[in-house]
């Protein structure tokens, strides 16, 4: 039976909670998996595969997450990944109005804004990840902020109304996609 290692880089709890929906509908489909955060996986190289993910804020993956991949790059690179990005909020700009998840989240593909997209395809190509999802995040207001930089976002009088409280995660489509891993893991997709 094909091990997974769901592992997640979460800081309000949003990844962490599409992490462990990945793991348990991998388990219901007869793939064996566990959901594990950066800070606390160990035995990495047990693993057959990976599916590791990681919030964005302001366009980018939190550093514990990119700092985990660079990390076990090396064993990473010798079986099958998948990543996936947490984070954006529908309608949380007019800006992103009307964009995918993944604009929204990881900005446009070249230019100013494009610094986090960019990130993540270093680290797909540095694994040889097969895809990178991007999922709808959640906001709790009454959550307080982890980081310096959300600090001060939520001091802003202009982000008042910005971030809508709730939580947009889809998971229908989260589960579409564990499935899809699934399937291609029982067929055993050669690595990349």
């Amino acid at each position: 039976m094909t091990n997974v290692l769901v592992v997640y880089a979460s800081r309000h709890g949003g990844t962490r909670g599409i992490a462990e929906r990945i793991a348990a509908t991998l388990a219901e489909a007869g793939v064996e998996a566990r959901a594990t955060s950066v800070e606390t996986a160990r035995d990495v190289a047990v693993a057959d595969a990976y599916v590791i993910g990681s919030g964005v804020y302001m366009g980018s993956w939190l550093k514990e997450g990119t700092e985990f991949i660079a990390r076990y790059a090396e064993t990473l690179a010798t079986r099958p990944v998948w990543l996936f990005s947490s984070g954006p909020l529908t309608g949380s700009t007019a800006k992103t109005e009307g964009l995918s998840a993944e604009e929204a989240a990881l900005g446009p593909v070249d230019g100013p804004g494009s610094g986090g997209r960019k990130k993540v395809i270093e680290l797909m190509e540095l694994v040889h990840a097969r895809e990178n999802r991007v999922f709808f995040g959640a906001y709790n207001p009454a959550d307080p902020p982890k980081a310096m930089a959300e600090r001060l976002v939520r001091l802003m009088p202009a982000s008042k109304g910005l971030l809508p409280a709730g939580d947009f995660r889809e998971w229908d489509v989260i589960d579409a996609w564990a499935r899809v891993i699934a399937r291609e893991l029982r067929e055993k997709v050669p690595v990349a």
